[in-house]
């Protein structure tokens, strides 16, 4: 009988022993841990730059702030204490109200300056009459001598006319002032003071407006208002109102100041339209009657009350009749009006 050897201890001697692999261990939980330092750094450093007492430390500049020779603007030293908050608010304050009290000094020059400052526009309808502003001393504009603007007379092509002193080109109203227009004999000259007289003929189309009163001067202008709104303007003229470099001289400042009297005048009529507004009016000259009577819009013034009518006397104005509040009743320039109940809002009249 065959034996058979036990091989298995040999082979155990000659067998290889294979081993099993170690287990890797995860990256995940390192990563994570490094971004949430990051969001930790970056929150104390948000946190501190915010922080209105700054006591909390910021990271980035405790960990750099050796390396600049910058200062710590959230870690101050001992060298920069730290304001309280009370401090920190009153400052604020007091450069709040150092920054607004310029502001208001700033504002206030410059409308000093705006109210001061001459108005350097060449012609404008509210230059002078209806404004404070004056003629500046600075032109750059033309300046035509008198045989200059002859030249433009209502036979030209383009024909010319002057008032004060500043020229206007009316060749598109030739029909006016060009040969045969009822105007042609403004074309071609300066002849202001027939603007208020009347007297349109050699004597009366001149440049001379002296001894013309405050409200002739002010219908003279207004024909520079007319003109400014139609017709280019051309220049200046060289003469009364105006010098060979086209500025001002003392007889435009004369009529300047002419036209600030009037806009005083115009002013003071203007509060009492509104103070005695006039009343509404119904006239039958045949019958030989009117009626007067006063409503909260008579006289074109807009107001919360009615009035009575009276005859209101005033200086160097006809006799009108206005609508006049109750409390203003006793004034010494009222008068009733005959066979007219004094509280009446209307009164009929006997016309003479």
């Amino acid at each position: 009988m065959v034996q058979l050897k036990d091989d298995s201890s040999e082979a155990s001697e000659h067998s290889t022993v294979i081993k099993a692999p170690e287990e890797q261990k995860p990256l995940w939980p390192y990563l994570l841990l490094t971004v949430a330092i990051a969001l930790l750094a970056i929150g104390a450093h948000f946190i501190q730059k915010t922080s209105p007492d700054g006591k909390l430390p910021c990271p980035f500049h405790a960990a750099f702030g050796s390396l600049s020779n910058l200062k710590n603007p959230h870690n101050p030293t001992s060298d920069d204490p730290v304001p309280s908050n009370e401090q920190t608010s009153q400052t604020e304050q007091k450069e709040q109200t150092s920054q607004t009290e310029q502001r208001e000094q700033t504002s206030q020059t410059e409308q000093r300056e705006q109210a001061d400052q001459y108005d350097s526009t060449l012609y404008s309808e509210e230059l002078v009459y209806g404004s404070k502003k004056k003629l500046a001393n600075v032109y750059r504009g033309r300046v035509l001598t008198k045989p200059e603007l002859a030249e433009h007379g209502p036979s030209s092509e383009r024909p010319w006319v002057a008032v004060l002193g500043q020229i206007y080109d009316v060749a598109a109203g030739k029909r006016h002032y060009g040969d045969g227009g009822s105007y042609h004999f403004f074309a071609g000259k300066d002849g202001s003071r027939a603007y208020s007289t009347g007297q349109f003929d050699d004597e009366g189309l001149i440049d001379d407006i002296t001894g013309t009163t405050v409200q002739q001067i002010g219908e003279i202008y207004h024909w520079i208002n007319i003109f400014s709104k139609k017709y280019p303007f051309v220049g200046r003229l060289e003469g009364p109102f105006f010098t060979a470099g086209g500025l001002p001289t003392a007889h435009w400042r004369e009529v300047e100041d002419s036209l600030s009297q009037l806009n005083a005048i115009e002013k003071e009529k203007g509060e009492v339209r509104r103070k005695f507004p006039s009343c509404n009016s119904h006239y039958d000259q045949g019958a030989g009657k009117a009626e007067v009577w006063c409503t909260e819009k008579s006289g074109g013034i807009t107001r919360d009350w009615v009035g009575n009518p009276r005859q209101l006397h005033l200086p160097g104005e006809t006799v009108r009749c206005a609508c006049i509040q109750e409390s203003l009743l006793d004034d010494p320039k009222l008068k009733e009006y005959p066979d007219c109940e004094p509280t009446s809002t209307s009164c009929k009249i006997k016309l003479n």
